[in-house]
C-alpha cells in the first residue's frame, strides 16, 4: 500500500512539474546525445523521444531544436564570461556600458552605449573594441541604440539629455573622435529621451522618454515630423515600430496602459488600449508581429495578441514586492522562447513563448558576495540560447556586459571568469 501511495505522489509530482516547467526545451521529454541527433539528421531517422507526426521530423528545424535540446541538457552549468572589462584606448578608462544592441546582420558586432556618453563598437566574439565615437559635450549617458535595418552601417544613437544623431559607422575612423563631426543626421533634440527606435523602412524613426510625448522624425533630415502630446497620462519608457509595417508603433506607460497607433490616423485616438496591473516598463513585438511582450513593475510579464490586445499567455512570475523592480523582457529563438530579468534581482528567467512554461532559472552571483542585478538584456539573435546580460554590481558600482550561453557548460571550458558565478535553477 505505501509503495502504491510512493508512486502517486511521484506522478502527481511529474503532473505538476510538467504544468509549470519544461524539462527540456521544445517538449523533449528525456536526454539525447548529439551523435545521436546528428546520426538521425543524416540517415533520416527517428529520434527515440520525437513527439511530432514522421514528416516534421525530417524537417531541419526540427532536428535544429533536437540538437538544442540535446546541448541544453548536457550543459551542467552554462558558459559565461563578461565582454566589457576593458580601458577605452586614447582616454584610459574604463567602459561603463549602460546599452547595448547587436548588429542586425554582422554576427560578431554589438554597439555599446556608456554611462559617460561614448558609443563603442564591440566585437562581442573576441572583446575587442573596434571604434569608438567620443562623446561631444551635448552628450549624456546612452540610453537609445537602434541599427537600420537596410543600412546596417548606421547607428541611431539617443543620450538622455534629449541628444539624437545618426551615424554612419563606416565613416568612423578607429580612433576616439568627437560625435558631432561624425554624424551624419543630427536631429531635434527630444527632452528626457529613455527610447529610440526605427521603422520597417529605415524612413522614420521614433522617441519616447520620461514625459508624455512622443516623437516621430525624418532619418534623413533629422526633422520631426509629428509630435504626439498627452498619449498616456504618465510618463511613456518606451515606444517601439512593428517589425513589418512603417505606420504601427506601440507605446507602453507607468499609468499601466499599453497602446497601439497608426500614425497614419488620428494620434488621439489608439487602434485598441491594454492594461496591467502595475505600470508598465516596456513592450516589444514578436519577431513575426503576431504578437506583443509586455513587461511591467515587478516581474508581471505578459504576452498580448497584436491584432486586438487580449491576452494570450501570463508568465506567472512570482514579484519580490518592490515598486522599484524594473522588469525587461525579450524575445529568444524568434518567438519562441522569452528571457526575463528584473533590476533588483540576480535571476534571468527562461519560459516558452507558446505554454508559458519555464525552462530555466539563471542566477547571477558575484564571487565577492557584492549583489548583482539584471540591468538589461538581449537575445543573440545568430546564436539559439545564447543571450547577454548588462549586469549592475552594487559595491563597488559598475555595469559590465556578460555573455551567457546555455548550450555549452563552463565545467567543461574552464572556470567562468570575471568574478561571478553562474547557475540554473527553478523556481519563482
Amino acid at each position: 500500500m505505501e509503495m502504491k501511495d510512493d508512486w502517486a505522489v511521484i506522478e502527481r509530482a511529474k503532473t505538476v512539474f510538467s504544468k509549470y516547467y519544461e524539462y527540456l526545451p521544445y517538449k523533449r521529454q528525456q536526454r539525447e546525445s548529439v551523435v545521436s541527433v546528428l546520426y538521425s539528421r543524416e540517415t533520416g531517422t527517428s529520434s527515440t523521444y520525437c513527439y511530432k507526426p514522421s514528416k516534421t521530423r525530417k524537417n531541419q528545424c526540427f532536428y535544429m531544436r533536437s540538437l538544442c535540446a540535446a546541448k541544453f541538457g548536457s550543459s551542467v552549468q552554462p558558459l559565461s564570461y563578461p565582454i566589457t572589462n576593458t580601458n577605452i584606448s586614447e582616454t584610459n578608462r574604463m567602459l561603463r556600458p549602460r546599452q547595448f544592441e547587436y548588429h542586425p546582420s554582422d554576427s560578431s558586432l554589438m554597439a555599446v552605449g556608456t554611462l559617460d556618453g561614448e558609443v563603442v563598437l564591440l566585437n562581442h566574439e573576441t572583446g575587442n573594441i573596434l571604434s569608438c565615437i567620443f562623446p561631444s559635450l551635448s552628450m549624456n549617458s546612452i540610453l537609445g541604440l537602434c541599427w537600420l535595418r537596410h543600412q546596417p552601417s548606421k547607428l541611431l544613437v539617443g543620450s538622455d539629455n534629449g541628444c539624437l544623431r545618426l551615424y554612419d559607422i563606416n565613416k568612423i575612423r578607429t580612433k576616439v573622435e568627437d560625435s558631432y563631426c561624425n554624424s551624419t543626421v543630427i536631429f531635434d533634440d527630444f527632452e528626457l529621451l529613455t527610447s529610440v527606435h526605427v521603422n520597417s523602412t529605415d524612413d522614420r524613426c521614433l522617441t519616447s522618454g520620461y514625459s508624455k510625448k512622443v516623437a516621430i522624425y525624418d532619418i534623413c533630415s533629422g526633422q520631426q515630423l509629428q509630435l504626439f502630446t498627452d498619449m498616456h497620462r504618465e510618463p511613456i519608457n518606451v515606444a517601439k515600430f512593428s517589425n513589418h509595417s512603417p505606420h504601427l508603433f506601440v507605446t507602453s506607460s507607468f499609468d499601466r496602459d499599453v497602446k497601439m497607433w497608426d500614425s497614419r490616423q488620428n494620434p488621439l485616438k489608439p487602434c485598441y488600449s491594454s492594461k496591467s496591473s502595475r505600470g508598465n516598463v516596456m513592450v516589444v513585438f514578436s519577431p513575426d508581429d503576431l504578437y506583443l511582450l509586455v513587461s511591467a513593475v515587478d516581474n508581471e510579464v505578459k504576452q498580448l495578441l497584436t491584432v486586438d490586445g487580449r491576452l494570450h499567455t501570463d508568465f506567472g512570475i512570482v514579484s519580490k514586492g518592490s515598486s522599484h523592480n524594473y522588469t525587461r523582457s525579450y524575445y529568444m529563438n524568434g518567438r519562441d522562447y522569452i528571457i526575463s530579468g528584473s533590476s533588483e534581482e540576480p535571476t534571468i528567467r527562461v519560459c516558452c513563448a507558446h505554454t508559458g512554461r519555464r525552462l530555466r532559472d539563471i542566477s547571477l552571483e558575484d564571487t565577492g558576495r557584492a549583489s548583482i542585478y539584471v540591468q538589461s538584456l538581449r537575445s543573440d539573435p545568430f546564436r539559439h540560447f545564447h543571450m547577454a546580460i548588462l549586469a549592475a554590481h552594487a559595491r563597488p558600482s559598475k555595469h559590465e556586459i556578460i555573455k551567457i550561453n546555455l548550450l555549452s557548460s563552463s565545467l567543461s571550458a574552464g572556470e567562468n571568469q570575471g568574478g561571478f558565478n553562474i547557475s540554473y535553477g527553478k523556481g519563482g
